[in-house]
């Protein structure tokens, strides 16, 4: 069972491989998502740990389905 710390950082993680794939860069996923970029920074780098609607609202702007998001096996 992963802890909270490593869960995080995995999806961090997750979430700048897919961007990198997808050539978005940290500030324009904020925009995509209402954040700045800063706050993109904070998540991908284990800083913050985001909340379920954020990890939508960014998998939206991805465009790809939450469940992807978060396949971290």
């Amino acid at each position: 069972m992963l802890s909270k710390q490593e869960l995080s950082a995995k999806i961090g993680d997750r979430i700048k491989k897919i961007r990198h794939e997808k050539g978005i860069s940290q500030a324009e996923l904020g925009r995509m998502c209402e954040k700045d970029k800063q706050h993109i920074e904070l998540i991908e780098n284990n800083k913050v740990s985001p909340n379920i609607f954020t990890l939508y609202i960014i998998a939206t702007a991805l465009e790809i389905e939450l469940k992807e998001l978060l396949d971290i096996s």
